[in-house]
């Protein structure tokens, strides 16, 4: 009867560690550093007052006038590049990145 015991002991515990080293899979995937190639501003026909609520309560309002976007190459594993399309809310992030700089892409794919 202890024999059972144990056995599904052990295999309760293989199961949790085999959750854990799963969960870890993910975030290691998300670390994705590339080369900016292009930058894209799409303008609003208008401007939009864009309001944003934060977890923490506070409130914050900005005027946005249009898309900032930039295209990101990643090196995949098998040696190809691979394009990601990466949308920025505001124009301060956006103007200081220039094409050819490397850029981190995993906080925008991990959400």
């Amino acid at each position: 009867m202890w024999i059972k015991a144990v056995a599904g002991g052990l295999l309760i515990l293989a199961f949790i560690l085999f959750a854990v080293w799963q969960m870890g899979a993910g975030i290691s995937d998300a670390k994705m550093t590339g080369i900016v190639v292009a930058k894209d501003f799409k303008p609003m026909a208008e401007p939009e007052k864009q309001i944003t609520i934060h977890k923490s309560g506070d409130v914050r309002s900005d005027r946005v006038e249009g898309e900032y976007v930039i295209t990101v190459e990643v090196l995949q594993k098998d040696g190809t590049r691979k394009p990601y399309t990466v949308w920025l809310n505001d124009k301060m992030r956006y103007d200081s990145i220039k094409v050819g700089d490397n850029f981190d892409i995993g906080p925008y794919l991990v959400r």
